[in-house]
């Protein structure tokens, strides 16, 4: 007997498609077309059980296979809404457009609103940023676009949370910090010399992702976030300081001179338009 199936009919039309996702014999009669719908009802269902993420990232492998990629990011938008006027309730129906999600951008974007509208606790208010950390850390399959979207959130409060990818493997760190353009702010920038200070024989790659982060923007700025934005009537980022790119290559020159050879420090130095 399917899950709820003895209630099925009293159900809502969202708790209804979200039983039959979670149901393994009922999921496979969910049609194309109703498969956003569902997706969305399934993570708004369990998103305030931590236990049921297994089960919504398992519907997600299923969701991507029915729904074509603009689908998906509309479905996300949606999502968006739907949290954002339930103040953040069921926020946890985000995690697998951020971590399972194949498309980069679908998935850079499900990961920054998790960031922003998870529900914070008395202890952190960045619930979001440290859930996609142990994610990216329990799951080697998980998109690495999600660490772009935590960087991009140029907030220092997230660099702790970010220190604990410290202890994933040299290899699994360069193939994050490599996947994909990375923002370069001063968080960013922060977490990097940080991380060639815990791995230094990760120089090679930290060059690499610097050199590419110069490109991103012409200047380098600080700022605090109003998290979660749905708690603010206006939530408008508030800067705190700001850096043209010389003047931050200044910055990180003692620990660059620390771990990098002449020649990294050379084209790191000419990506920050240092004359």
């Amino acid at each position: 007997m399917g899950l709820f199936q003895d209630n099925f009919s009293m159900l809502s039309e969202l708790e209804r498609l979200a039983a039959m996702v979670l149901d393994p014999v009922r999921v496979h009669e969910i049609g194309a077309d109703q498969w956003p719908l569902a997706m969305i009802a399934c993570g708004l269902v369990t998103g305030n059980d931590p236990d049921r993420v297994p089960d919504t990232l398992k519907a997600y492998e299923l969701f991507v296979q029915k729904v074509a990629p603009a689908a998906r990011a509309s479905a996300l938008n949606q999502l968006v809404r739907f949290i954002t006027q339930r103040k953040g309730d069921s926020w946890r129906a985000f995690i697998p457009f951020a971590i399972a999600e194949p498309e980069p951008l679908i998935s850079n974007s499900a990961a920054m609103q998790l960031a922003l509208l998870a529900q914070p606790t008395p202890q952190n208010k960045l619930t979001g940023v440290e859930t996609l950390v142990d994610m990216l850390i329990a799951l080697p399959q998980a998109n690495p676009a999600a660490l772009s979207a935590i960087l991009g959130l140029s907030d220092l409060r997230a660099l702790p949370f970010l220190e604990k990818l410290f202890s994933l493997s040299q290899e699994r760190l360069s193939a994050l910090i490599l996947a994909q353009p990375l923002p370069g702010n001063h968080l960013s920038y922060q977490w990097m010399l940080r991380l060639l200070i815990a791995h230094p024989q990760l120089a090679p790659a930290v060059e690499q992702a610097l050199v590419g982060m110069a490109s991103t923007a012409s200047s380098v700025l600080d700022v605090v976030l109003p998290i979660p934005t749905w708690a603010y009537e206006s939530p408008t980022p508030q800067p705190l300081h700001g850096w043209t790119l010389p003047e931050y290559y200044a910055r990180m020159l003692p620990t660059l001179q620390q771990h990098c050879s002449p020649d990294q420090l050379a084209r790191i130095r000419a990506a920050f338009s240092v004359a």
